[in-house]
């Protein structure tokens, strides 16, 4: 059996030691029929960027000539060699690995380590005398040029250490992209000027990152290259589509509802022109190795790896010592509504986060929303279970950072405990209780969905449920279902909200006519076979009706 390719990202490895590899090589013949030949390409982190890069290195690359059918063989490339395989010789970057505590010289070291292992890589009959690594490249394009050798760029994660940067010192990130005399900077200009003119020896160039911000600080926009991230066509050109993860799923025998990967790990789209879904590629892969330890669910679907990638964005909300307005947003988003933008902005700075249009597309290149309809504006929402739970770690370390919110984790899982196994209500009281007591929330307790948001964000924090919001159920919209995610779990539970504005009278009448209208809602979604699904295998149902005036709880009772 095939090795499982968890972290694998050596193209020519997976092939020689008999890893499981998903062909994705159609998608070379198609960046060749493209117009353009200078192209970036953004996706989230752990998709697979970096695997792809090393394999356009490895079917492009002359000095891989020897190892093209050991590598290439078997896959659709293979049998539909393009004239232009083994053509190029290749310089790739990884950008991934730069000291962000010395960038300049860190950076300055890396690019001269880079142009001398091209050199006694290619045996170019050439010396570098000159320290300066701008210079070096320059000495090498015009050796390129007067040899008729053509050079083809490869540079994966252009934008990582720009991204620490900026997520910890924007001073240091302006001098990063502004400066003219960063080597970052130069870089790139560098680049452009290898692209112009007659008999380039620059004749292709691909480049991956997660986000437009920098290149568009570093270089006012896409002017080097077409970002072609947004293609209907080349949508599922990194992840698994629906095909491969069968495919996959049938060679391991993993025996499992489907339902459950494409909750956790599904719904990225990439193109408002395409309604195809994608799955996660380090996701499905770390199921699968987890698999098949034991042939069970693992305890923890998410990879720890893919929660450390958005630590720090915390302070993309946090500016000045405050919450700004892209808090509302994220509230919006964990209570499960969409959110709108007219277009997606593929042209912005790093410098601009607080405009909310650009912090929800930064939040799109994050993979932290995905597309989920389009009209006259594009809708937006949380894609699966994992990003959920990574955009509500998101806003409890920014309440943390101001210590708003505070709770007591040991009563909250004893509530937690109480809840499934005994039916208890104590956690919806409890919270309220903190909500009320935690003055410094209160500011931002402005709507039923900022209260649910509170709700959904801490009640996620169970390791027995799954909490769903605004989840269509027998035609209508329930507020929260907690799902059983455990199999000692003895109750379901459906939590409708009604909330009283802290500006108006909370009256007996208003309450009593809002209790009315949650208990019929509730009493239609326990019919759907979401949740019969549940009571018919003996799991007791819990219908339960929270009212709030302002942050304060009124009501919470079960009908």
């Amino acid at each position: 059996m095939k090795k499982i390719p968890y972290g694998q990202a050596d193209y020519k490895n997976i092939k020689q030691e008999n890893f499981y590899y998903v062909d994705k090589t159609k998608f070379i013949e198609k960046l060749e029929n493209l117009n353009e030949r200078f192209l970036i390409f953004l996706r989230p982190r752990r998709f697979g960027k970096s695997l792809f890069i090393a394999m356009l290195e490895a079917y492009y690359d002359r000095y891989y000539n020897d190892d093209f059918d050991m590598m290439f063989g078997d896959t659709y490339i293979g049998k539909h060699t393009t004239k232009l395989a083994n053509h190029y010789l290749i310089m790739r970057f990884d950008f991934s690995g730069i000291d962000v505590n010395d960038v300049e010289n860190d950076f300055r070291y890396y690019l001269k380590l880079t142009v001398q292992s091209f050199v006694k890589k290619y045996q170019l009959k050439l010396k570098l005398e000159i320290d300066n690594p701008i210079s070096m490249f320059k000495t090498i394009f015009e050796y390129l040029n007067e040899n008729k050798l053509e050079l083809m760029i490869l540079i994966d994660e252009y934008d990582n250490f720009a991204n620490k940067l900026l997520l910890r010192e924007k001073t240091e990130y302006l001098g990063l992209v502004s400066e003219k005399t960063a080597s970052f900077k130069q870089f790139f200009t560098v680049l452009k000027t290898a692209t112009s003119g007659n008999d380039s020896p620059l004749k292709r160039m691909f480049i991956t990152g997660v986000t437009p911000m920098t290149m568009f600080d570093v270089t006012s926009g896409f002017n080097i290259g077409s970002n072609i991230s947004m293609r209907p066509d080349l949508n599922d050109m990194i992840g698994f589509n629906e095909s491969e993860l069968d495919e996959i799923l049938k060679y391991y025998k993993v025996d499992i509802d489907k339902d459950i990967l494409r909750e956790w790990y599904n719904n990225y789209n990439f193109s408002e022109d395409t309604e195809q879904k994608v799955y996660n590629t380090d996701m499905i892969l770390y199921f699968i190795n987890k698999y098949q330890v034991s042939n069970k669910l693992p305890k923890e679907m998410i990879d720890i790896n893919v929660r450390s990638d958005y630590s720090k964005l915390r302070n993309i909300i946090y500016t000045n010592k405050k919450l700004n307005g892209n808090f509302e947003t994220l509230q919006t988003l964990i209570a499960g509504d969409t959110v709108s933008v007219p277009n997606l902005v593929q042209d912005f700075s790093a410098l601009k986060l607080e405009q909310t249009d650009n912090f929800k597309s930064l939040m799109f290149y994050l993979g932290l929303i995905t597309i989920d309809g389009v009209g006259l504006s594009l809708k937006l929402k949380i894609p699966n279970e994992t990003v959920k739970r990574i955009d509500i770690d998101f806003l409890r370390d920014t309440l943390a950072l101001e210590k708003m919110f505070k709770l007591n984790t040991d009563k909250l899982e004893e509530y937690f405990e109480a809840l499934a196994l005994e039916g208890s209500l104590e956690i919806f009281k409890y919270l309220a209780q903190m909500i009320k007591e935690n003055t410094g929330i209160r500011d931002y307790i402005y709507k039923e969905q900022s209260i649910k948001s509170m709700y959904i964000a801490y009640l996620s924090l169970s390791p027995y449920y799954i909490v769903k919001s605004e989840l269509e159920l027998n035609k209508g919209f329930a507020d929260i279902l907690i799902k059983p995610f455990n199999p000692y779990v003895k109750y379901v539970g459906l939590l409708e909200f009604k909330y009283i504005k802290i500006t108006d009278k909370a009256t007996k009448q208003t309450v009593e006519k809002l209790k009315l209208e949650a208990t019929q809602q509730l009493n239609k979604y326990e019919n759907d076979s979401l949740v019969t699904k549940y009571t018919n295998e003996g799991i007791k149902l819990k219908k339960v009706i929270l009212i709030f005036h302002g942050w304060e709880m009124l009501v919470c009772e079960e009908v």
